[in-house]
């Protein structure tokens, strides 16, 4: 796979595109969950869960599984370049692309819906949070094996993952919660704040989830890039400083 666009003209697009898709979703939503007008004209309403972010199997749900998808090949071509050049951390990228992957799954199959369904926390309507309880302990997993792998990552690099990360993780958990207490239940059924209340709420998490993921499809394209740019001054330090074979233990550095 070859990205034949710059790292920073796919941050961009990818940006714009979720701008227009969260414009479309909020301003679908105003009229029919904030005003309560439900049929202005045939079809209104499927036109409103095609384009609402918090819907699946639509226009939103399509995006950010794709995005996921192309964070999942660049990670896999930027694996396949340590592997060929005895690079460090192959395997770290190998396992972060089929992390990914299954994340571009989840997200148009929503499987983590299964792990709702198993009652770790008893909250009433909001008992479907227990899947954020079981997929914790992964989570912090990954995070703790990943610390040297981070601090070997370029400065530029590593804090865009970071950020994307956080982000993406505040919405998926943190926003997570606060939608689930946000009125979920009246969404669809009383017209005004008592659904636009859920509707932001949900909105700001998806934003913070796409936004998470383009930066961080952004930080690993403009890794890539870096690497293949001719007459870079920092590539061939970078690139000999990563491709560097570990040292074996006990022989010293």
């Amino acid at each position: 796979m070859k990205l034949d666009i710059s790292a920073g003209r796919l941050l961009r697009t990818l940006l714009c595109c979720i701008a227009a898709l969260h414009a479309l979703s909020l301003g679908f939503c105003l009229v029919y969950h904030g005003l309560g007008v439900y049929a202005p004209f045939p079809y209104f309403g499927r036109l409103v869960k095609f384009f609402y972010v918090d819907k699946e199997d639509n226009l939103p749900t399509w995006y950010s599984s794709g995005v996921l998808l192309l964070a999942a090949l660049l990670l896999w071509q930027v694996a396949s370049r340590a592997k060929a050049s005895g690079a460090r951390f192959a395997r770290h990228w190998r396992i972060l692309s089929f992390v990914f992957a299954l994340l571009s799954i989840d997200e148009y199959a929503q499987i983590h819906e299964i792990g709702a369904t198993v009652a770790v926390v008893h909250l009433g309507q909001a008992s479907y949070l227990s899947w954020l309880v079981l997929a914790a302990p992964f989570v912090l997993v990954l995070a703790v094996s990943y610390t040297r792998f981070l601090l070997a990552l370029p400065g530029r690099v590593r804090l865009f993952v970071l950020v994307g990360a956080a982000l993406f993780l505040s919405g998926a958990a943190g926003m997570e919660v606060v939608g689930a207490f946000s009125g979920r239940e009246n969404i669809g059924f009383t017209p005004g704040w008592a659904s636009m209340r859920y509707v932001l709420s949900a909105s700001f998490e998806e934003l913070l989830e796409m936004t998470g993921a383009t930066l961080f499809v952004y930080a690993i394209a403009h890794h890539l890039q870096q690497h293949q740019r001719p007459g870079s001054a920092a590539a061939p330090a970078q690139a000999a400083r990563e491709t560097a074979p570990a040292v074996p233990a006990g022989t010293g550095r």
